[in-house]
């Protein structure tokens, strides 16, 4: 049945209201300490969240698309099948298909069978109420990661929004290319189609739950970073956003050739046996989830240029070009944005391929091998080296760090809050914080501002509940707990306006090619960089040449 015919159902529907006006007449009779939240109509059916420890209300697992099993599989994501009754959302879905074991984002229990969604409300919050709404993306390398391991309760409270985490098909089921699939439809990266799907259920349904849909605001980190930037520069997705936020994934990371893409997948179709010919999609989509993920590619440890996982390509509908062509041409959706990134991204990088994985730090050798094998050539390698010498830096890790923070993300950033600007509204920050808690121990280098340490600061998620006696692992200290409110409010009233400022705090220029406003956030001060400190100290000339002569990494 399709999903629109659920307003059809008469009977079903007229019980599913008297049951819940059943469970609420229930609840309110036993009184408001055991009051469950009352049941919210979506367009596929009634669900009944749970309260949260923050007072508000949280429904975990929404289905916003078909599984995309079976016949589906490489499909455009496709209308939910209603439900009768009331669907209690008490707990989180599976992950998309993923390895668990890959650090730092992997989840065990993951499927094919992944397209959901969560919704944290505020308390006080209901239909009606029309506060802001801001929708989580997940990183993860666009092969690990979930909406469920983001708990956006404690941020939906602090800022008072509606906060949606969502799930999206990573890897290979997310990003395949085949000449067989685009002759079925030619918009591909599935994975980007998901987040859109996910988009269009907030706009059908988080009126229902006391969202505005004029102020939806899309954010996320890494992966999730560039899939902002994605759904900025695609047509698919005008109208599903108001407002931006990209954390450590500039357009200038990009996407794929599909060239690129396509002997990706057509290596898969070979591996599995479902050569070229008619028969190529039947044959793959009759394969189990394990054989087709075992057969694909996957991050290697022994390999660092792997550890930036998969990427969406350009297929020329989802993703018309590269985005940061298509972004300096001022052809995206146009909406506000902020942009930004830590201040040491590559030592999380390091750390994972050398560090943790083998036990021991990099090497001159290791080094040198490193950026000869990123760079193609021995003479771009030697210029490279020159700017960022181990002897200079510190060591063979902390310069293939500052190597990869510059050229990968803080450069990046840079140029992507240029090109925006001469188009939006655009807010440019840098996250200096350096004593923030690791993901692990590393004997060989501190991590400081590496990448990811801003979301604790964020989602409040690992913040101390007894200051004066934490555990090692939260966000702890006076200065620390006053940098997550300034940073929440910084988020949420960007989410609410467009605009970052108000309530008294440092105010946030907006970025322009001259002054080159970046807010800067440490525990021990808030301030703003002016007139391109930032790019010098992160040599963005030397990137910026590079990749005019297209010697980019």
């Amino acid at each position: 049945m399709k999903q629109g015919n659920v307003m059809r159902r008469g009977g079903a529907r007229r019980a599913a209201m008297w049951l819940a006006a059943g469970v609420t007449m229930m609840a309110t009779c036993m009184g408001a300490a055991q009051a469950a939240p009352a049941p919210v109509a979506t367009d596929a059916g009634w669900v009944q969240g749970v309260a949260d420890a923050e007072g508000g209300t949280t429904y975990k697992g929404l289905p916003f698309a078909a599984p995309p099993v079976g016949a589906l599989r490489w499909k455009a994501p496709a209308p939910v099948q209603p439900w009768s009754g009331i669907r209690v959302a008490d707990r989180a879905a599976h992950a998309c298909k993923q390895d668990g074991s890959l650090p730092p984002a992997g989840v065990s229990d993951s499927s094919e069978d992944c397209l959901y969604l969560n919704v944290h409300v505020p308390a006080g919050v209901q239909p009606g109420s029309q506060v802001p709404v801001m929708v989580w993306i997940h990183g993860g390398a666009f092969v690990t990661g979930a909406g469920s391991q983001y708990d956006g309760a404690r941020l939906a409270q602090t800022a008072g929004a509606i906060v949606v985490t969502i799930n999206y098909r990573l890897g290979i089921f997310g990003l395949l290319a085949l000449d067989a699939l685009s002759a079925e439809s030619k918009a591909g990266n599935h994975a980007l189609q998901d987040q859109q799907a996910a988009l269009r259920w907030v706009k059908r349904n988080i009126a229902s739950f006391g969202g505005d849909t004029s102020r939806v605001t899309i954010f996320g980190q890494s992966a999730g970073g560039m899939s902002v930037c994605h759904q900025l520069v695609s047509p698919a997705a005008a109208g599903l956003f108001q407002r931006a936020i990209i954390q450590s994934g500039p357009c200038t990371a990009g996407a794929g050739t599909r060239d690129k893409a396509l002997a990706i997948g057509n290596a898969l179709a070979s591996r599995l046996g479902c050569g070229p010919g008619a028969s190529q999609l039947a044959c793959l989509r009759s394969k189990s989830t394990d054989e087709v993920f075992n057969a694909a590619p996957t991050i290697d440890f022994n390999d660092p240029k792997t550890l930036l996982g998969l990427s969406p390509w350009v297929d020329g509908v989802i993703l018309p070009a590269a985005p940061k062509d298509l972004v300096k041409q001022g052809k995206f959706n146009r909406v506000p944005v902020m942009v930004g990134n830590t201040r040491d991204e590559g030592r999380l990088f390091i750390a994972l391929g050398y560090d943790l994985h083998r036990g021991s730090p990099l090497t001159e050798a290791d080094y040198k091998a490193l950026v000869t094998g990123i760079a193609g050539n021995a003479t771009v390698a030697s210029i490279i080296t020159l700017d960022y010498s181990s002897k200079r830096l510190g060591s063979p890790n902390l310069a293939a760090s500052a190597l990869m923070t510059d050229s990968l993300f803080a450069c990046g950033t840079q140029m992507t809050a240029r090109s925006l600007s001469t188009y939006v509204p655009t807010y440019a920050y840098e996250f200096q914080e350096d004593k923030v808690p690791q993901l692990a121990e590393d004997p060989f280098m501190p991590w400081g501002a590496y990448h990811a340490s801003e979301l604790p600061f964020l989602f409040q998620s690992r913040i101390a509940t007894t200051p004066a006696s934490p555990d090692p692992n939260d966000v702890a200290t006076p200065a620390q707990l006053a940098l997550s409110r300034q940073m929440v409010q910084y988020w949420s009233r960007f989410a609410a306006s467009g605009n970052p400022n108000g309530g008294g705090q440092l105010n946030w220029p907006r970025f322009n090619s001259v002054i080159a406003a970046t807010q800067q956030f440490s525990a021990s001060k808030l301030s703003t960089n002016l007139l391109g400190g930032i790019y010098s100290a992160h040599q963005c000339l030397l990137w910026d040449t590079a990749n005019a002569l297209g010697l980019g990494l």
